[in-house]
């Protein structure tokens, strides 16, 4: 969702990348936070330089934010304290996002998105995760390694 400190925004294309970068085992609620797009989603993501004030950020005076009506955030739990934070999917549905536009390019903006379409492809990654969970904690989907985890001590955390 936005860039490290002094840092460019970065794109992945695969898992693999992904865990090269991040240490997805470590780190508490919403450790690591993406933003999810495809070329078919339409839409345009949007790279904002947020400025920030050296004396609360350890020297840095910029990232970078990834904005677009039509991304898909996902939200990693990370493992901290003997404890696993939940993971999340999230995006805006047409009507939320029509909702939120304030003027005429902005409403423009929200139409370019091809909505059906995003909401298709996160339904089928949540059905993807749900078919291969094998339980579920207060109503949500437990993958294997953190059924594993839990089995061995960790407490899962909403």
């Amino acid at each position: 969702m936005s860039s490290k400190f002094s840092q460019k925004v970065c794109q992945y294309k695969s898992i693999a990348e992904v865990a090269a970068k991040f240490d997805l085992e470590n780190g508490g609620q919403f450790a690591i936070t993406l933003q999810l797009w495809s070329p078919r989603f339409g839409g345009e993501v949007i790279f904002r330089k947020v400025n920030l004030n050296p004396e609360s950020c350890e020297g840095h005076t910029f990232r970078y934010a990834t904005g677009g009506w039509g991304l898909i955030q996902l939200y990693l739990g990370g493992y901290q304290k003997n404890c696993l934070h939940h993971s999340n999917i999230g995006h805006f549905n047409e009507r939320g996002a029509l909702g939120r536009a304030d003027d005429d390019k902005t409403l423009a903006e929200v139409k370019r998105w091809d909505w059906k379409e995003i909401v298709s492809t996160s339904g089928r990654l949540r059905r993807h995760i749900s078919k291969i969970a094998v339980g579920k904690f207060d109503g949500m989907d437990v993958l294997p390694g953190a059924d594993a985890l839990s089995k061995s001590g960790v407490e899962l955390r909403y």
